[in-house]
């Protein structure tokens, strides 16, 4: 549809011949630019290093997660552990303990 209105305009069947695939500011016909601009640098068989920005932001946010759950644990150490009162070993009688009575052989 743009060939023949640039044919109608006269002027502008320059561009079009120019633009054309072929010409010389369109692509060259049979020429692949798939791989142009791509900014990965491949690596056969070999372990591709990671950024180094990623690693170090992982780092500082994995101390920061330990530091929390151990600070949180030492100083609330009742949250993890639960409510539960320990029982006072001064009540506790010698048959709860299983020791036998102090008269029998």
């Amino acid at each position: 549809m743009a060939g023949p209105l640039c044919r109608v305009t006269g002027g502008l069947s320059l561009v079009a011949r120019l633009v054309r695939a072929g010409g010389k500011l369109g692509p060259s016909p049979g020429v692949r630019r798939a791989s142009e601009g791509a900014h990965v640098d491949t690596h056969y068989r070999q372990f591709v290093p990671p950024p180094q920005y990623p690693v170090i932001v992982s780092e500082v946010v994995t101390g920061l997660m330990w530091f929390w759950i151990l600070w949180r644990f030492w100083h609330d150490s009742d949250e993890v552990l639960g409510h539960f009162p320990y029982p006072d070993p001064s009540t506790w009688t010698d048959e709860e303990l299983g020791i036998p009575p102090d008269d029998v052989e």
